[in-house]
């Protein structure tokens, strides 16, 4: 019995000491300190000065003229070797113009594999102006297809003992863009992240031209033709593309590749009239000289659209947070409705004010689109919050 008593002392002894020296060992033991939260700011926004040129608009030709002496019946005529022409048959608008745009994003993680990213940017308006007189030119014409005899012909300005006057045409075009893009990871190569993009794009053009003449007939009359041409496309699409990025230290070169899958929503106003004064009286009639009763009004149509893009950009790490950006950017538009696109220039004499009724309806409403091209230079600046 005491034996027993003893050995069982023991055991407590033994199991007393084994737990002070295991609480010893526990308290020399050091504290593992919490993970520190990493330090992470989700938005990002780049601002970027644009030096672009955009694809002008394509003009037939609306003005001529001929050498004094040139016979009335030649005089201004197309295909004549002596007409020249003075405004159109050409491109206006094609050169380049300053913009801006903005793009902001949003990291749904600390690596920034997945996020969302929105852009805007705009040009400014471009415009072409042209004006001549007689004292410049003394032939001064418009030039047009017969539509009653299917020949080239002119309406005239100024003749040199027949009319004198002027003519004026000026056209402004305007580009903007904006877009919504989803960007996830797909992996790594050759030092580069690379990502898929799947998005919203919306682009809208537009052109706006005028053109007027007046011509003055000794003993009887003045009379002042105008022809307004309003064209824009809106397109809305689909827009798909890969990203990479590549860094090196302060250094940065980033690449993006996109085609945007859509429709265009083109449309046209046309309008016209004629401001006469006969005798000391001014009426204004509607109808100018391309744009009759038989092509005026509001037309519209939707086309199938793609917008291929390509960008490049270089940045430099400046300071914690700021990094400078230079690139360049190329974007191809297929189906844009353009003012030049909308001129039908075979003309029914017979409905020029006055009307006199009879023969084709022409000018006609025309919608010949063309494909838009818009390239140039970006600086700016980008910052991580």
């Amino acid at each position: 019995m005491t034996r027993w008593k003893l050995g069982k002392a023991s055991i407590g002894v033994a199991l007393t000491a084994l737990a002070l020296n295991s609480g010893a060992l526990a308290a020399d033991l050091p504290v593992k300190a919490p993970p520190k939260p990493v330090d992470f700011n989700p938005f990002w926004a780049e601002a970027d000065y644009l030096a672009w040129s955009v694809t002008g608009d394509k003009l037939p030709a609306l003005v001529t003229t001929s050498p004094v002496g040139t016979p009335l019946g030649l005089a201004g005529v197309l295909g004549q070797p002596t007409t020249t022409v003075l405004f159109g048959n050409s491109s206006v608008n094609n050169d380049w113009r300053s913009g801006g745009r903005i793009t902001a994003g949003y990291w749904f993680d600390p690596q920034r594999s997945r996020g969302l990213e929105a852009s805007f940017f705009g040009l400014e308006n471009l415009s072409t102006g042209f004006a001549t007189d007689t004292n410049a030119n003394p032939i001064l014409a418009r030039p047009l297809t017969n539509a009653l005899t299917g020949f080239p012909d002119a309406l005239f300005a100024g003749f040199p003992g027949l009319a004198t006057g002027s003519v004026n045409a000026s056209e402004t075009s305007h580009l903007l863009g904006a877009g919504a893009l989803h960007r996830w990871d797909l992996g790594a190569w050759s030092g580069q992240r690379v990502s898929a993009l799947i998005g919203y794009r919306y682009l809208r053009s537009s052109d706006t031209l005028t053109i007027s003449d007046t011509a003055t007939i000794p003993g009887f009359g003045t009379f002042s033709p105008t022809d307004n041409f309003k064209a824009s496309s809106n397109f809305h699409g689909l827009d798909l593309g890969l990203t990479g990025d590549w860094r090196n230290g302060p250094w940065s070169l980033e690449w993006r590749g996109k085609v945007a899958l859509g429709a265009n929503l083109n449309s046209a106003d046309i309008s016209g009239s004629t401001i006469s004064t006969v005798a000391g009286v001014t009426t204004t009639a509607p109808g100018g000289f391309l744009a009759l009763s038989s092509n005026s009004g509001h037309f519209s149509q939707t086309k199938f659209a793609v917008v291929p893009e390509l960008s490049l950009k270089a940045g430099y790490q400046v300071a914690p947070g700021w990094r400078l950006i230079a690139g360049y950017d190329v974007m191809y538009w297929t189906g844009v409705q353009r003012a030049g696109g909308l001129i039908d220039t075979t003309v029914n004499p017979n409905l020029t004010p006055p009307p006199a009724g009879g023969g084709p309806n022409r000018p006609a409403p025309v919608f010949n689109t063309t494909n838009l091209v818009a390239q140039g230079f970006s600086f700016g600046v980008r910052y991580n919050y």
